[in-house]
């Protein structure tokens, strides 16, 4: 009963769990809450958040219909459902901070991560004594998708490759968690995160990935970098004097040209079925058909996140997506320069570009169970870009010089406006001022005929008395010029 009332009141936190261990369940609890935050928008006719990730999958939405529309592929809508579903579920963690904290993300994708392992060594034994029904595999994940062989670990994520990105991004977050032990001189935390530490790197060998492989070791080498920079020196002395041994310690060596000869092929008929759907792609779920209709093979996705995108959602979807990756990284590069939040863009800066290194010779943002949680660490990056003012709504609405004088009073520096005030300066302030806000007066008035034809006639005497007040700000500002007693101004 404890646990159901627990369950009540931190759903969204169970549902990331189940993530892990009863995986379409933790889909379904978290597209229920996604569907939720859509009805709760419509209700409200709330507005729709307007940062870049927003604008990306509103982009993305419209290429999906535009592309089953000129495919007539009616299948096709069933991807437009799933990016609607992922939309509002990204929304709904945006609009409602306290239903997941970060903290609790953290250590769900840790311990998400240890259990990938132990789960998969668990069935693995269980299946030599007694066969699983599908059914059962299914729901707990076990049951292996897009694979033939059962030699590598693939735990609660279906695929090798999947459990591989979920372990990378549970050993980034370990690794900045036990950067903050060492700094808080925590004893228990340290061992417990050491305890784990191995686990999860045994477990990235054992998917049998070789990124996952080069991506865990440059993990390793940062957390050296950011712990102690003399250790980072020798350890990257060492790296390069073994580099030969460190490859053939790579898992499937013997298989790495093959694989990539296989990546190279799929990249090249990728781009030709992006050639013959340029504007909407062909949408995710519409790949695998294109794919087969033109080299007589079905493969389930381009192996690349850049060229899935562009393939599936068009060129220009493709383009916002990489201005979007630019954009961020020098925001984020930004941040580490500053003390205030230095732990939060760490953190960041550890397990974002993740996404971005596995993405190079994978798409596992094609498993839902990845994309989901892929979406909550966005969306506690584009919330902490929010606070830091990089995606405020006033970049983009607000004059530049109210912007500046904005900023100004924030930052306490009132000479400029404390100051004596000419008669000329002021008359231009007033008509600039004036004119951007009758500007937006008529858009605004404009946007209300297309709503409401009576809404302006309804309002009307509320913009009247807003505007008047603006027309005085000519003569509030010359009161700065007014002589004093002793004729000086």
């Amino acid at each position: 009963m404890s646990v159901f009332i627990d369950f009540k009141k931190r759903p969204v936190e169970y549902g990331f769990a189940l993530l892990f261990i009863l995986p379409p369940l933790g889909m379904a609890v978290l597209a229920w809450y996604g569907c939720m935050e859509w009805v709760s928008i419509v209700r409200r006719r709330s507005r729709i958040s307007k940062d870049p990730v927003s604008i990306l999958f509103i982009l993305i939405v419209l290429a999906s219909v535009g592309a089953t529309i000129r495919n007539g592929q009616v299948s096709d809508l069933l991807s437009t459902a799933m990016l609607i579903a992922y939309y509002g579920v990204y929304l709904y963690l945006l609009n409602n901070p306290g239903r997941l904290r970060l903290a609790r993300y953290l250590w769900i994708t840790i311990l998400g991560g240890a259990y990938l392992y132990f789960s998969d060594q668990f069935f693995s034994l269980v299946s030599r004594f007694v066969p699983i029904p599908q059914s059962v595999a299914f729901m707990t994940g076990h049951l292996l998708m897009g694979f033939y062989r059962h030699d590598r670990l693939f735990g609660s994520a279906y695929n090798p490759n999947y459990a591989c990105y979920l372990l990378i991004l549970a050993l980034s977050l370990l690794l900045v968690e036990l950067l903050r032990s060492i700094k808080l001189r925590s004893v228990q935390k340290i061992t417990a995160e050491l305890l784990l530490l191995p686990i999860l790197i045994y477990a990235i060998y054992e998917t049998g990935s070789r990124a996952g492989f080069v991506i865990m070791a440059l993990l390793l080498m940062l957390f050296t970098f950011n712990w102690n920079k003399k250790l980072f020196t020798a350890a990257a002395i060492l790296a390069a004097a073994c580099a030969p041994f460190i490859f053939n310690l790579m898992p499937r060596t013997d298989s790495a040209g093959f694989s990539m000869q296989q990546r190279l092929n799929i990249w090249e008929n990728s781009v030709l079925i992006l050639k013959d759907h340029p504007l909407f792609g062909t949408t995710t779920l519409g790949f695998p058909d294109a794919y087969y209709r033109l080299t007589g093979h079905m493969i389930a996705h381009a192996h690349n996140l850049f060229l899935s995108i562009f393939v599936s959602s068009g060129i220009v979807c493709g383009l916002f997506f990489i201005g979007l990756l630019i954009s961020g990284s020098i925001s984020l590069i930004r941040s580490l320069k500053k003390k205030k939040g230095y732990l939060r863009t760490t953190l960041f800066f550890f397990s974002l570009p993740t996404i971005i290194a596995y993405g190079l010779l994978d798409f596992t943002l094609s498993s839902p169970q990845v994309m989901l949680v892929v979406i909550a660490l966005v969306s506690f990056w584009v919330r902490d870009q929010k606070k830091r003012g990089t995606f405020g709504r006033h970049q983009f609405f607000i004059p530049r010089y109210l912007r500046e004088m904005t900023e100004n009073r924030k930052s306490g520096k009132e000479a400029d406006i404390a100051g004596p005030v000419s008669l000329a300066a002021a008359g231009g302030l007033s008509k600039t001022a004036a004119l951007e806000i009758r500007k937006g007066f008529d858009r605004a008035s404009i946007r209300g005929w297309f709503r409401n034809p009576f809404s302006s006639f309804r309002h009307g005497s509320k913009k009247e008395d807003q505007f008047s007040k603006f027309t005085l700000m000519q003569r509030s500002l010359t009161m700065y010029n007014r002589k004093g007693p002793g004729g000086k101004a």
